[in-house]
């Protein structure tokens, strides 16, 4: 018997097989750890977004915002939806419009369960029946269904 110290070739193929495996593994949790995160940060922006449209027609809606007075001597502001587009705008009057959501984010809008095309005039006195959804640009979407009122 010789006192031979080394590998085989056997040993060197079998070690490099199981690493092979291990890194394989290894990187498939990675990739799907990634997956992941980006499908967790589009739902926590599109939630985050939906928060800030809400904030934006409450401010409105119980007057923290500027009103214009329509003929009647009512305070109103407009609210224009183009489903087309799919997107909304808010302001206190046609000539001051300013978008509801950010670029990249489509909404679907009803207001007081009615879907509508164009300007909307909102009487702040009267609940506002809201429902928007909101869709980022891959797919994922946000709903929301909810009155906003003045106490």
């Amino acid at each position: 018997m010789r006192d031979e110290k080394g590998l085989t070739l056997i040993e060197l193929l079998a070690g490099i097989s199981i690493l092979l495996v291990i890194s394989s593994v290894i990187f498939g949790v990675l990739l799907n750890s990634n997956k992941n995160y980006k499908n967790i940060s589009n739902s926590i922006t599109l939630n985050q977004e939906a928060n800030i449209i809400l904030a934006t027609l409450k401010s409105y809606h119980t007057k923290q915002e500027l009103q214009s007075i329509n003929s009647n001597n009512t305070e109103t502001y407009i609210i224009k939806h183009d489903p087309v587009s799919q997107k909304a705008y808010i302001g206190k009057s046609s000539t001051s419009l300013t978008p509801l959501q950010s670029e990249g984010i489509r909404i679907d809008l009803k207001i007081d369960d009615s879907e509508f095309t164009g300007e909307k005039a909102i009487y702040p006195k009267d609940p506002l029946f809201v429902y928007f959804k909101l869709t980022n640009e891959q797919g994922q979407y946000f709903e929301i269904n909810t009155i906003i009122k003045q106490y």
